[in-house]
């Protein structure tokens, strides 16, 4: 199987023709965790967005519009806005992962399936960017990686 795969009109992945995790669909776990997608997006959790995005697409960069994209920019004005609880431990003004998240196979134009490396390497990025931040975010590819590992056998 290649690491990388690209659908060819009217066919589905190869990756999709097995029941494995992806990257995108980790994205959107994390998103659907409550302690993960309640959580506003930081500087972080915009990185190890980031690192999930170029370790699905191959690219070196972020993808216009795609969730790293959204989640520098939320990342950026969260830190502008003051902060409003609730009460219920959800801040109304805030971006958040969830938000960021949401349609994340969707977004991204490649997508493959997440392994042990990738997992690696995103938490190794939400650690060097800001210690606990981005910690849901690489908590779901290692999810993601382990659930894989007996399927890639």
């Amino acid at each position: 199987m290649s690491q990388f795969t690209v659908a060819a009109p009217g066919k589905a992945s190869p990756e999709k023709d097995t029941d494995a995790v992806t990257i995108g669909e980790a994205l959107e776990a994390a998103g659907a965790t409550p302690s993960t997608g309640s959580k506003p997006v930081d500087l972080a959790d915009a990185a190890a967005l980031e690192s999930a995005e170029m370790r699905a697409t191959g690219l070196a960069g972020v993808l216009s519009g795609g969730v790293a994209a959204r989640a520098q920019k939320a990342a950026d004005v969260n830190m502008r806005r003051p902060r409003h609880d609730d009460g219920g431990g959800e801040d109304q003004c805030m971006t958040l992962i969830s938000d960021v998240a949401d349609g994340a196979t969707l977004a991204l134009p490649y997508d493959k399936v997440a392994t042990r490396e990738d997992a690696g390497k995103v938490a190794a990025v939400a650690t060097r960017n800001a210690g606990d931040g981005g910690k849901g975010v690489a908590q779901a590819m290692a999810a993601a990686a382990e659930m894989n590992e007996g399927r890639m056998d």
